[in-house]
């Protein structure tokens, strides 16, 4: 088949190297544009444009899909199928007819379960059990085409982002070629969500990444560590000073004490959090700092915790 892929950071980019192994041609590649990022804010292509770049596939760029330009090239790859996996942009109907065989969607979920542009991260967040790639029919709707095939795992309580990422590449490493060629012999049909079983993801917004000791249980604080702590930056306040807490696990303490409180027990650094529950600190960063284990931030700032003894709610 002729292919248009389409798609932006790593975890496409991922999928990007599975189907250049897979026999298929890959005509184009979409992705978004160079953004402005990390220290002195320049810009930066995305992974999948300098995997593109590397193999010598036809790029592009647009800021939009809904031009008429945009269109008429696209339909000049002629391609029998569109694959997108974490693009970013809104598809507009005509483009998703453009391909002769259909038009498929790559979803980090178990469908219908996390619609949206967030579904690892709330799957972590909620405690779900399994964890999961969809390849689905794309339509005008939020990821709400029908399924192809659904391709699960288990989710560990202990499991980041980064290591759910790295789950769903391999179960795509597995399906996604074999699921290429079934959409390419036509041996394969689709099936409706069920609509009584829809949830969403949206995208993350920073309101939620700061820790509530006050309200979180442990359990509820370490999801929101594992699922947000790597790529957006979960934190707490230590007096002015900004804290942003990368690794935790939970922490059988034999007292209890306010929400928020920190409790050094010899180099291990305890937070208590809501009812009755606390976590251990391993690894952590103070603002313009690098991350350090939790016995090292005791070490290095053990007069700041003695000083206001407990992390605050906001600044």
């Amino acid at each position: 088949m002729r292919i248009i892929f389409a798609g932006t950071p790593e975890f496409a980019a991922r999928h990007l190297e599975i189907v250049l192994e897979s026999g298929h041609e890959i005509v184009c590649a979409l992705t978004q544009p160079d953004r402005k990022s990390g220290r002195g804010k320049r810009l930066r292509p995305s992974p999948v444009k300098q995997l593109a770049e590397k193999e010598k596939i036809p790029l592009m760029q647009p800021k939009s899909l809904a031009s008429d330009e945009i269109l008429k090239d696209l339909e000049t790859f002629k391609p029998d199928l569109m694959l997108v996996v974490a693009y970013g942009l809104l598809i507009p109907k005509n483009i998703l007819e453009i391909p002769k065989i259909d038009c498929i969607n790559v979803h980090a979920s178990v469908l219908p379960r996390w619609r949206g542009a967030s579904p690892m991260e709330y799957s972590i967040l909620n405690g779900d059990k399994k964890v999961g790639v969809s390849y689905m029919q794309m339509s005008e709707g939020l990821d709400e085409g029908p399924i192809y095939e659904v391709h699960d795992c288990d989710l560990s309580p202990k499991d980041k982002l980064e290591e759910v990422e790295e789950m769903l590449i391999d179960l795509s490493k597995t399906n996604l070629n074999k699921f290429l060629d079934k959409i390419s012999n036509k041996e394969i049909n689709h099936t409706k969500q069920d609509q009584a079983k829809v949830t969403i993801a949206p995208k993350i917004d920073k309101s939620i990444l700061q820790l509530n000791w006050q309200e979180d249980s442990s359990i509820e604080v370490i999801r929101k560590i594992n699922a947000l702590g790597s790529k957006y930056g979960t934190y707490t306040f230590l007096g002015e000073k900004r804290i942003k807490v990368h690794q935790a696990k939970d922490y059988n303490a034999k007292e209890n004490l306010p929400p928020g409180t920190i409790k050094v027990y010899e180099d291990d650094m305890v937070i208590f959090c809501s009812k009755n529950s606390s976590i251990l600190i391993e690894k952590i960063q103070m603002e313009g700092k690098n991350k350090v284990s939790g016995k090292d931030f005791i070490f290095g700032y053990l007069d700041l915790i003695n000083r206001y003894k407990k992390f605050s709610p906001t600044n």
